[in-house]
C-alpha cells in the first residue's frame, strides 16, 4: 500500500509542476505582448503630413519590389526587438516562396538586419529598397 501512496503523491506533484510551467509560459507570453503594445501604438500613429509626400500612382513599386520593402521593414523591426536572424528568415513572406525568390528575399532580410548604425527613415528605406530592386530587375 505504501508504494501506491508514494507513486500517487509523485503523480500529483508531477501534474502540479506541469500546470505551473504551463501557466508561467502563458504569463510570459502575455507580458511579452504587453511590452510590444506601446511600441506598436507609437508606430501606428500617423506621421506628420510634411514627413513624406503622397505617392504618385506612377511611382508605385512593382509587387516584387513591394515584397522586398515589406521584408526590409520586418528585418529592421526584428533587429530593433532583438529577435534572432533565423526567426526572421522563417517569416511567411520569405519561407513560402520558390527557391530563387526565397534566396533573394533572404539576402534582402539579412542585409537590412545586419545594417550598421541607426535605421533609416521610412521614406529613405523605401527609396533604397525600391531602387535596389529596380537595379536588379532581371533577377526574380
Amino acid at each position: 500500500m505504501s508504494v501506491f501512496f508514494r507513486w500517487g503523491v509523485f503523480g500529483i506533484l508531477g501534474v502540479a509542476a506541469l500546470l505551473y510551467a504551463y501557466n508561467a509560459s502563458k504569463h510570459m507570453a502575455e507580458k511579452r505582448v504587453a511590452g510590444q503594445a506601446p511600441a506598436a501604438s507609437v508606430a501606428a500613429q500617423p506621421a506628420p503630413a510634411s514627413a513624406e509626400p503622397e505617392p504618385v500612382p506612377g511611382d508605385l513599386p512593382s509587387p516584387r519590389c513591394a515584397a522586398e520593402l515589406v521584408v526590409a521593414q520586418r528585418a529592421l523591426e526584428a533587429r530593433a526587438q532583438g529577435e534572432p536572424l533565423d526567426r526572421l528568415l522563417r517569416i511567411q513572406e520569405i519561407a513560402f516562396q520558390e527557391s530563387t525568390r526565397r534566396e533573394r528575399l533572404e539576402k534582402v532580410a539579412t542585409g537590412w538586419y545586419r545594417l550598421e548604425g541607426a535605421a533609416p527613415a521610412p521614406g529613405a528605406l523605401s527609396a533604397a529598397v525600391i531602387s535596389e530592386c529596380n537595379r536588379l530587375g532581371s533577377s526574380p
